[in-house]
């Protein structure tokens, strides 16, 4: 059988609680937030049982990934959703608490932003504009504000590149002297933007399946929050900067935004106003993971993360870094 980090006396309890005594564990799949157990039924279809990490506020943001995958679901986007409206409460002999919950089975598999075509990049921005063109309807005041959010993240982000031991320490292991980190404003203009939606906010490469060149399957809406669709638009395309080395940026930018999200997605996005801030939320967004590569990694070692030294690269050719 598959490893899995559940013990098989506590993985057969959550697939009893979920009425599927009889399923067969396939494979397991760890992720960043989760783990995922792709299970058989005797009918021959397949499920996703996930089991979520335990985090702060674990159960709001599966509850709003369940509501958000619901509604695209119904539009017959190919999205992952709950197939059971039940979320499973786990408590370890410590205490610590987990939560489990069923979704449906989606095909495909991610690929490397790096080996992305052209075509890839065009079905992922037409793809993000299906989800935004069919979340406008959607009961959004419902969800968390993703400004406010950023908001928080920026003062943290502040308080971090301010601290002397890390100002020494970047300056001596990575050859930086200072970050940028002034996107208060910002934060005031997108919260302030007409016609806020429901957003996916975690549209990167490990949550999304192709089958060829065809996107097959959308997954992890836990990070779904409230905001201006630029957001949305601003953290896909930072990764495609950074990790797309083999495309220059405005080839980047036409193949996501113009043929993909414009084109094929059928979203509008011609404004000057619009373009001016989204380059500042893609600034944002490279400074955010460039943070978050210190903040989990020791400094030494990030020198051989590629990941990390395009991020950097960037942040310098932007002034976002000095």
């Amino acid at each position: 059988m598959p490893q899995s980090k559940v013990s098989s006396a506590g993985f057969q309890k959550i697939i009893d609680h979920f009425n599927m005594p009889d399923a067969q564990l396939v494979s397991v799949q760890k992720g960043y937030r989760n783990q995922s157990h792709l299970l058989r039924l005797p009918d021959g279809t397949q499920q996703n049982l996930i089991i979520f990490k335990s985090e702060p506020g674990a159960l709001t943001h599966i509850a709003n990934a369940h509501a958000v995958g619901r509604f695209l679901a119904s539009q017959g986007l190919p999205v992952r959703h709950a197939t059971d409206p039940r979320i499973l409460v786990i408590k370890n002999r410590q205490g610590a608490v987990r939560h489990a919950a069923v979704h449906n089975y989606l095909p495909g598999n991610t690929i490397p932003w790096e080996a992305y075509t052209k075509d890839h990049i065009k079905a992922l921005g037409g793809a993000m504009g299906d989800i935004h063109r069919a979340l406008q309807p959607f009961a959004a005041h419902l969800l968390p504000d993703a400004a406010q959010q950023n908001m928080q993240l920026s003062k943290r982000m502040e308080r971090y590149f301010s601290d002397r031991g890390v100002q020494q320490s970047m300056r001596k292991k990575l050859g930086v002297t200072s970050v940028d980190t002034q996107f208060k404003t910002l934060h005031m203009q997108c919260a302030a933007l007409p016609n806020q939606q429901a957003l996916h906010l975690d549209f990167v490469r490990g949550n999304i399946l192709f089958i060829g060149t065809q996107v097959s399957g959308i997954i992890d809406l836990e990070k779904t929050a409230r905001g201006h669709r630029l957001l949305d638009i601003a953290r896909t395309l930072s990764f495609l900067l950074v990790d797309c080395k083999y495309k220059p940026e405005h080839k980047i930018r036409k193949y996501f935004l113009f043929s993909g999200y414009k084109k094929r997605g059928r979203q509008p996005l011609s404004q000057t106003h619009d373009f001016d801030l989204l380059e500042k939320l893609v600034d944002f967004y490279l400074v955010y993971d460039f943070y978050k590569f210190l903040r989990h990694n020791p400094y030494e070692s990030l020198l051989a993360n590629e990941h990390f030294m395009r991020t950097k690269d960037l942040l310098l050719k932007r002034g976002l870094a000095r």
